[in-house]
């Protein structure tokens, strides 16, 4: 009886021994998962932002913040560092309007020509066209003066209204079409006043002829009609005179040019100051004629 006593409660020990290490292991095992989980929110360092992404956002507040200068610098690094990534062409793009925003108009077409050569494809390359278009644009001299960047910001202009028809740029461009066509009109009839003054006046002709011909939507065409009038009427060719005359009046009859070519017409006074210029003419011929003996 002891004996069996003793066998069973040898039993129930090692019975409890078992659950009591299987208990013990149990919540061991689950306070080291919480431990090591809890441990881990502890020390996991935040993921570290690249290099690139820090250049280029840096350069970007700066650039909001008007420090132009620093913002060039960044931007310029995140080019040569970083050619072959995504921020690589916005960086370029960046660099080209802030020259452009600051007049430099050297270093705009430099890394707008960059931008072309190795971004042909990017999305934003109409606007490129359009920068370039501008820098040539903001360079247009007065009337009197050399008008070679208002014939290269024309090409330029033309160029991305017949390349990009769908841009949002391709109306802006036609806009500033006709400002320039304004300008190189204006061009003409600075020289052809300058002739006639002169009385240079084929050459007078010769240039409001091409404002009739090549620039005939703008304010200059009345104008140009106007002039072929009086010139016409100092030659003598009378019947030329009335045609352009006739011409004014049908499409300009309620502006000012056409009182003056009015005037022009009627006037005996002016008729008399014409006869005298082909007197001067023919005095000319002669003498001329004499030469050649």
């Amino acid at each position: 009886m002891i004996n069996v006593y003793i066998n069973l409660k040898k039993n129930i020990f090692k019975c409890n021994f078992k659950y009591l290490v299987f208990v013990l292991f149990f919540f061991g095992a689950l306070s080291c998962s919480i431990y090591k989980k809890n441990d881990s929110n502890i020390i996991t360092k935040p993921e570290k932002i690249p290099e690139l992404q820090v250049l280029f956002n840096n350069a970007l507040k700066y650039y909001n913040d008007g420090k132009y200068r620093n913002a060039l610098k960044l931007f310029k690094k995140v080019e040569t560092r970083y050619s072959f990534s995504n921020l690589a062409p916005r960086a370029t793009l960046m660099i080209t309007y802030i020259y452009y925003r600051n007049a430099d108009y050297f270093n705009t077409l430099k890394f707008a020509r960059k931008y072309q050569t190795l971004y042909p494809k990017n999305k934003n390359i109409d606007y490129i066209h359009f920068i370039i278009a501008m820098t040539f644009y903001e360079q247009v001299q007065v009337v009197a003066k050399d008008q070679t960047y208002t014939r290269a910001a024309l090409k330029e202009f033309n160029n991305i209204i017949k390349t990009y028809p769908n841009s949002k740029y391709a109306k802006e461009s036609k806009l500033k079409i006709d400002l320039i066509n304004e300008q190189l009109a204006g061009k003409h009839m600075y020289l052809a006043r300058f002739y006639m003054k002169k009385s240079k006046w084929i050459s007078a002709i010769n240039r409001l002829n091409i404002i009739l011909k090549d620039y005939s939507e703008t304010i200059y065409t009345v104008e140009a009609l106007h002039r072929m009038v009086e010139i016409y009427y100092k030659l003598g060719n009378i019947v030329l005179a009335k045609k352009y005359a006739a011409t004014l009046g049908y499409n300009f009859n309620d502006s000012d040019w056409y009182k003056k070519t009015y005037k022009v017409v009627v006037d005996k006074n002016y008729k008399e100051d014409t006869k005298v210029t082909k007197q001067r003419l023919r005095d000319k011929i002669k003498n001329i004629l004499k030469l050649s003996k």
